[in-house]
């Protein structure tokens, strides 16, 4: 947080995608659809303080010096490393793809909250979603419902230069909480 503390958020806000809020010195940031304060005593949500996987996800991003945003082509984690997290597929595709289904048919109700938007399939998927993870960093998550013949599927690709603003570990953090938000939601909703 330290790096945080030392720099202007009025500054921050305009390269970072944020707003600056000047009565408290603080930035409002989205991720997933929630509103995040950035302050100097801390990260918060709700009020409360941050859970640590989402500050150290919010922090590095805040910290990169990329400013431009670039979209396509879509990639997989494994793009952005040779040594890609073995883990991915176990902890964020196959948990979302066992409510592939339920997303698809409450995705108008799961939509605004995720900041997303159903945008046609690369793959011919049932569903796709861009979802808006940071301001500068977007998840396409596509969906394929379970057939007679084949188990339900689900991909998360990120944004082309995702990896400008996030490290392929941060990168992990932030599909795994994109995940964690999205099974939350389905419970609710």
């Amino acid at each position: 947080m330290e790096a945080l503390e030392h720099t202007s958020y009025a500054e921050m806000a305009e390269h970072a995608g944020a707003l600056y809020r000047e009565e408290d010195d603080a930035l409002l940031l989205s991720m997933l659809g929630q509103e995040y304060v950035v302050r100097s005593e801390g990260i918060f949500l709700h009020g409360q303080k941050a859970p640590d996987t989402h500050a150290e996800v919010i922090r590095e991003y805040l910290s990169s010096p990329e400013r431009v945003s670039i979209m396509a082509p879509w990639r997989s984690i494994s793009d952005f490393t040779e040594n890609p997290p073995a883990d991915f597929r176990k902890k964020v595709e196959l948990p979302v793809a066992q409510y592939a289904g339920d997303v698809i048919t409450r995705s108008s109700a799961l939509l605004q909250m995720l900041d997303a938007k159903t945008v046609r399939s690369l793959i011919r998927s049932d569903t796709a979603l861009t979802v808006r993870a940071l301001p500068k960093v977007y998840l396409q998550v596509e969906l394929s419902q379970e057939t007679q013949d084949f188990p339900a599927e689900a991909w998360v690709l990120f944004s082309n230069n995702a990896n400008a603003f996030l490290s392929v570990p941060r990168l992990q953090m932030l599909a795994e909480i994109f995940k964690e938000r999205l099974l939350s939601l389905l419970r609710i909703y």
